[in-house]
């Protein structure tokens, strides 16, 4: 049984703090790869300013150098709204013997109730909370506390046996900057140099993109 990381997001762009995320949970864990995979439209987020091609070139040029880390491009060929629960039964029909774990900050999960078909989402994956704060863990709606104390378990052996239905929380040294943030400060001439793979900056600005951001 091979053990696959998945990432998504609108990646618009992707900046460090989405590879050090995946580099920090492959590693703990031990997966075998992680599939980054770039959203065409995100449901809970506003269009992205960069095209699709744009985004999946960027995901491209920021994993070219990362041993067992890929994209994944279901969703961008799919051409419809995003919806997680939709890529992972793609990923489960693809994937029928293998573990999924779906990679999220905590900030995502303590939404995740919003989610289309929510409850369902652990039939296919196991849900692995990137996090630094325990205290944080509170702040969820009760609905989510009485599930996610029905999934949660803390032993890594038990959650690399099975291949899906548990709620694992990781601690990850994350990154505070967002890609909104990134383009805002690119749009006013500030340095993004220490947010963006060197090879992604250059992409962005030969391609005049986030200019009127």
């Amino acid at each position: 049984m091979h053990s696959i990381g998945v990432l998504g997001g609108t990646f618009d762009p992707i900046h460090n703090g989405h590879i050090r995320l995946a580099l920090e949970v492959r590693n703990k864990l031990k997966l075998d790869t992680i599939k980054l995979i770039p959203a065409n439209i995100p449901p809970h987020r506003s269009t992205p300013l960069a095209s699709a091609n744009d985004r999946k070139k960027m995901v491209e040029l920021a994993i070219l150098d990362q041993e067992n880390l890929s994209i994944d491009l279901r969703e961008i060929e799919n051409k419809n709204i995003s919806y997680t629960v939709n890529t992972l039964i793609s990923l489960r029909v693809e994937f029928p013997n293998d573990a999924l774990f779906l990679i999220v900050g905590e900030d995502v999960f303590n939404m995740i109730d919003t989610w289309k078909d929510w409850q369902s989402i652990l039939n296919y994956t196991h849900i692995i909370v990137a996090t630094r704060l325990e205290e944080n863990k509170k702040n969820i709606s009760d609905e989510l506390k009485v599930w996610r104390k029905k999934n949660e378990i803390n032993d890594i052996k038990i959650l690399k046996m099975t291949q899906s239905g548990h709620v694992f929380y990781i601690n990850t040294p994350i990154v505070e900057i967002s890609s909104r943030m990134i383009r805002e400060y690119y749009s006013q001439k500030k340095i993004i140099d220490e947010y963006l793979p060197s090879n992604i900056i250059s992409y962005i600005k030969e391609n005049n993109l986030y200019m009127d951001n």
